[in-house]
């Protein structure tokens, strides 16, 4: 019996930020994508576990390059702020799980100035939330799918997990849990109706 869900939230909730937060940054610093990839990677799982502050992520970025150095610490705040664009249906499966009874968590592998602009959002309806930059583990690595699992307070078997990457969806189905990798509202719905029994559809459409 499946008892709660847990949702990636960037290309699952809300559209992946990503490519527009890249694109912000590379505008910002005039910089070229290939540039900007090769500087940045490198410090990325450092920075989603929470290793990195914002303002050393960028001195490190910057080092030994000709960028600008008086990069504001709210840079990547910025970025997320433009291109934050949550999935309306998604979030109003979320409410229907509720409504059913069903405990809803967040697991995402993200960054601490997110997690901060994260906070004017209205996420209520989450029972609980595991972010990789306040716990220092990031997807795919088990221990995180332990920590979810903890806070939902459910066994593997009664969890339903989603994420758009194929990587933690692996990862998540090898700790027990029912997995979904997302390719659309419609066919995450349809899944999950499957494995819950559940109708879960907006009737008005």
């Amino acid at each position: 019996m499946i008892k709660g869900i847990i949702f990636d939230l960037g290309g699952v909730l809300i559209d992946n930020p990503a490519q527009s937060m890249k694109s912000y940054i590379m505008n910002e610093l005039a910089i070229s994508e290939n540039d900007l990839s090769k500087l940045t990677s490198p410090l990325i799982p450092e920075f989603q576990k929470g290793e990195l502050a914002e303002e050393e992520f960028w001195r490190l970025v910057i080092k030994g390059t000709s960028l600008k150095t008086e990069i504001l610490t709210s840079l990547w705040t910025e970025a997320i702020r433009s291109a934050y664009s949550p999935k309306p249906e998604m979030f109003f499966l979320v409410n229907k799980l509720k409504e059913r009874g069903l405990k809803v968590g967040i697991l995402s592998n993200t960054e601490i100035p997110v997690v901060k602009f994260l906070k004017s959002k209205d996420f209520t309806m989450f029972d609980f939330f595991v972010y990789s930059c306040l716990e220092g583990v990031r997807k795919p690595e088990e221990r995180i799918y332990k920590l979810a699992m903890d806070r939902m307070g459910f066994k593997a078997e009664e969890i339903i997990f989603v994420d758009d990457s194929v990587e933690n969806i692996e990862a998540s189905h090898e700790n027990g849990l029912h997995s979904i990798l997302f390719e659309s509202p419609t066919q995450v719905i349809a899944e999950i109706e499957k494995l819950t029994g559940f109708e879960l559809k907006d009737n008005k459409h």
